[in-house]
């Protein structure tokens, strides 16, 4: 009996341990299989640390009111009021900030937990699998690469296929506030365009042949600083406007805040605004906004930033990110409007994709989420208020952050003529677009080597479906760099961008201009591209002889409503290379706002511009 008691027990724990090896071998597999799921590259290991994924998120609701309606006067151009002196003006301020500042847990997002920060990613992943290089502008030699027939032709061909320009309008600043950053945005309805800048906004109600001012310093009241966004909604025909005011670093009355008016389509001139501060949010009244950005959803209008503190002439950007959804149906009604927001102290700045409907997608790169590694993605269908977040690993690159430590970004020209004008610019989510089943984010990245020796645009294409990771581009060059690209859909979910490069190599040099391109199905993974504007001036300076230059921190793109193949876009350029103090609001520019799309698909710009 004591032998089978014995047999007995070591048969159960036989069994246990073989039941245990079954689990622990499905559990393996199924690990390699998500391995697997992600993409592969050269690089730095994969292998890395992952950080925590944060479980739901709820997010919190509230009720903001509007203010008293704004009717714009329209008349003869006033005289500007001098600008802020420099040590006060907030640009100056806003780049010679610091990153530090100790977040509190208000606003942390239940189910996560503070997790360190990623190893860097050091060698990135520059292989043949991201793509060629794209040619070089016209006017450099040109080199020989292998593609694809029929993808990376430049300009492209002539006949139906060629990438071109439509219309090609020079935005008047008529408030006569240009300034060397000028950080443009637009949308356009039919023949009606809005245009905006750091520091002016601008209309067209005939296809860009005229142009009136609105003056951003005066029509919502004092305190305007910047960093404006205009947004147009085809289902409701209103055009919204979130502009920053930030009294606190200038100097002058009023409290730190974000205006948000709307007006329809094609008025421009009664608007409709509310008034939005850190508080409405449940934050500190010492914080305020920065980097906002504005994207359309079935039923709710997304507005993402930043937070900042402002202290002693200065600030620090405070650890925490915001993204909120605010009801389509009141803005448009000019009624108390009901919001959702959610606070991220694990993301830098989510970048809500273009062209959603009734789920919203935010993604960023943020360092303390895989410096190099991962791209994280907040999932919030507009039917609840819990966000879902997701991580999915993309081939290593070089993350550029003010508080990484890696080097500098570097889109000088070796001949040193054009100075470094993107070293302000960082691994920020910038490009976003969801069309025809598929999310396709963008972010810039460091130089390396020769294989990348000008910063980079990175691109990654994911299945909505399931957010599975299909394909990571590079959109790169060998003698100029491409950051600050911008991405949008179309109505059949071609992904057009926009982007500035610059550079050079050998004796050629190459001031800072503006490319636009299309992925679709003549180009569905190396863009056709077209380098439209060239510029005479590299970027801004913010002490005398100082070979460092900053450019801005993005640009805009917009799908037409009812224009299938056709883009609206916005960029700049400098007129000159005199030495240009950043702060200096009277920098000589060329605005550009841009339709362009393939030569067969001109009859639906025609058609929609005329509408």
């Amino acid at each position: 009996m004591l032998w089978r008691q014995i047999r007995g027990d070591c048969g159960m724990r036989t069994r246990r341990l073989l039941l245990v090896a079954v689990v622990v071998l499905a559990l393996f597999v199924v690990g390699k299989s998500v391995m697997a799921s992600q993409p592969a590259g050269g690089g730095d290991s994969h292998d890395a640390a992952r950080p925590a994924t944060p479980g739901p998120q709820l997010a919190r609701s509230g009720v903001i009111k509007p203010a008293v309606p704004v009717v714009a006067d329209t008349g003869a151009a006033k005289a500007a009021p001098d600008p802020p002196s420099p040590s006060a003006d907030p640009q100056t301020q806003k780049y010679r900030r610091t990153h530090s500042g100790d977040a509190d847990d208000e606003g942390r997002q239940k189910g996560s937990t503070p997790t360190a920060v990623a190893r860097p990613v050091t060698r990135p992943d520059v292989s043949d699998e991201l793509g060629p290089p794209l040619p070089g502008p016209p006017g450099l030699p040109v080199r020989t690469v292998s593609r694809p027939v029929g993808e990376h032709r430049g300009e492209g061909p002539r006949g139906p296929d060629r990438l071109s320009v439509f219309r090609n309008t020079t935005v008047p600043v008529t408030t006569g506030r240009t300034g060397a950053a000028s950080e443009p945005s637009t949308d356009q309805s039919g023949r009606n365009i809005f245009a905006t800048g750091n520091y002016h906004a601008e209309f067209s109600r005939d296809s860009g042949a005229t142009w009136t001012g609105l003056d951003p310093f005066t029509l919502f009241g004092p305190g305007f600083c910047c960093d404006q966004v205009t947004a147009y909604d085809p289902g409701r025909n209103r055009q919204y406007w979130i502009l920053q005011y930030l009294p606190s670093l200038l100097g002058g009355p009023g409290f730190d805040h974000l205006t948000l008016a709307n007006s329809a389509g094609g008025d421009f001139v009664h608007w409709c605004p509310y008034v939005i501060t850190p508080r409405t949010f449940g934050r500190p009244k010492d914080e305020s906004f920065d980097f906002n950005d504005l994207v359309v959803g079935t039923r709710y209008l997304y507005l993402t930033s930043r937070f900042i503190r402002v202290q002693d002439r200065g600030y620090t950007v405070v650890p925490l990110a915001m993204v909120a959804r605010i009801s389509l149906n009141d803005l448009a009604r000019c009624r108390p409007a009901h919001y959702d927001v959610v606070l991220r102290t694990d993301l830098r700045l989510p970048r809500v994709a273009q062209g959603i409907t009734d789920v919203a997608y935010a993604a960023s790169t943020s360092p303390a989420v895989g410096q190099g590694r991962n791209l994280r993605m907040l999932v919030w269908p507009e039917n609840t208020r819990v966000v879902r977040t997701v991580d999915r690993r993309v081939p290593p690159y070089i993350h550029i952050s003010p508080a990484s430590g890696a080097v500098d970004p570097n889109c000088a020209s070796e001949d040193g003529k054009v100075n470094n004008w993107c070293e302000f610019v960082d691994s920020d989510v910038l490009g976003a677009a969801r069309g025809n089943g598929y999310l396709w984010f963008s972010w810039s990245a460091r130089q390396y080597g020769a294989r990348r020796p000008f910063p980079y645009t990175r691109i990654t294409k994911l299945r909505e479906s399931d957010l599975r990771v299909l394909d990571n581009r590079d959109v790169y060059s060998k003698d100029v760099a491409h950051v600050y690209a911008s991405l949008a859909p179309d109505g059949r979910g071609h992904v057009g961008l926009v982007d500035s490069f610059g550079g050079g190599t050998g004796r050629r040099h190459v001031f800072p201009g503006g490319m636009v391109g299309v992925f679709d199905d003549l180009s569905p993974r190396i863009p056709s591209v077209n380098y439209f504007l060239r510029g005479h001036g590299g970027g801004c300076t913010f002490e005398e002889g100082s070979s460092s230059g900053r450019w801005g921190d993005y640009l805009s793109i917009r799908g037409w409503p009812t224009g299938d193949g056709v883009w609206n876009a916005t960029t700049y350029v400098r007129d000159d290379n005199s030495p240009n103090f950043c702060p200096d609001r009277r920098a000589r520019v060329t605005i550009k706002n841009v339709a362009f799309g393939r030569e067969r698909d001109r009859g639906n710009y025609e058609r929609f511009a005329n509408s």
